[in-house]
């Protein structure tokens, strides 16, 4: 190989790793797509091509995941829809799936190019990568529609914070008197539901789980836990279509931050004189 070719594949190569670990150091997906669009829409310019990045407004924010591998594949396969000089470049970003647990999303790079070829080695090679972290890639080409090739991932959903503001909560209630029967009543009613989960993801059917949910979730609400008392009462709406092995899963998780709440509120109780063995 000429010396020039192999100073070529050297400079790639080391840009290849430098953007690597530039898109592994993004935190969540909004970042990794922020740094795509950032980079695409002037190198498409460039190239004559003009470039779109469109978000589904139900993604949620901050979702963390592969990242480093999910970029280096969406790169891969933006490159060479830009190098093709196509008209225009699309990368679209659909939630396909959505629960209390996971998101489940579809990157799709589309072009206006209407060869029904596709470079079978590049996919192949998105492919392996993605199937290694649980996602997957297919092509498709339509008359009309020009080439797309999607890029299949789920993102499991940060878990809410359990952190419990005890001074605002006393300040709602009025005084440390009310605050400690709310937590009186909170822990008896936690710790007794708590405590039962497990018969009851023992036991078929989903009417007990639901009724679970919903005291365990106006517990929460009670203690100004919003966003993890949301997620049970999201968990009881999706137990009406029946058991599934990803909901059990997802309310143990539910489970296990409540438990989290309660023992915020234990930290700061002692000042008003209650213990959970009282």
């Amino acid at each position: 190989m000429p010396l020039h070719q192999r100073i070529a594949r050297w400079i790639a190569a080391r840009r290849s790793v430098r953007e690597r670990a530039r898109m592994e150091a993004c935190g969540h997906l909004d970042e990794l797509l922020a740094y795509l669009e950032h980079r695409y829409v002037g190198e498409a310019q460039a190239r004559g091509t003009v470039f779109r990045l469109e978000v589904d407004p139900a993604l949620a924010a901050s979702l963390p995941g592969p990242l480093g591998v999910l970029g280096e594949a969406l790169v891969g396969l933006l490159d060479r829809a830009i190098a093709q000089r196509s008209a225009r470049v699309a990368l679209h970003v659909d939630v396909v799936g959505d629960n209390a647990r996971v998101q489940i999303v579809h990157f799709t790079v589309a072009d206006a190019q209407h060869d029904a070829s596709v470079d079978a080695a590049l996919i192949a090679l998105a492919s392996a990568a993605m199937r290694g972290v649980g996602g997957a890639v297919h092509a498709e080409h339509g008359a009309d529609a020009g080439r797309r090739v999607i890029v299949e991932l789920a993102f499991e959903r940060p878990r809410p914070s359990a952190q419990i503001d005890v001074d605002a909560l006393r300040s709602t209630l009025g005084g440390d008197a009310a605050l400690r029967e709310v937590i009186v009543a909170l822990d008896a009613a936690l710790r007794r539901d708590l405590a039962d989960l497990e018969r009851l993801l023992a036991e078929p059917g989903a009417n007990a789980l639901q009724a679970w949910l919903h005291r365990v979730s106006g517990a929460l609400g009670m203690a100004e836990a919003t966003a993890l008392s949301r997620v049970g009462l999201t968990l009881e709406r999706e137990l009406e279509q029946g058991r599934q092995t990803h909901l059990d899963t997802a309310i143990r998780r539910f489970a296990d931050d409540a438990s989290q709440v309660l023992a915020a509120l234990r930290e700061h109780v002692g000042s008003i004189g209650y213990s959970p063995d009282t």
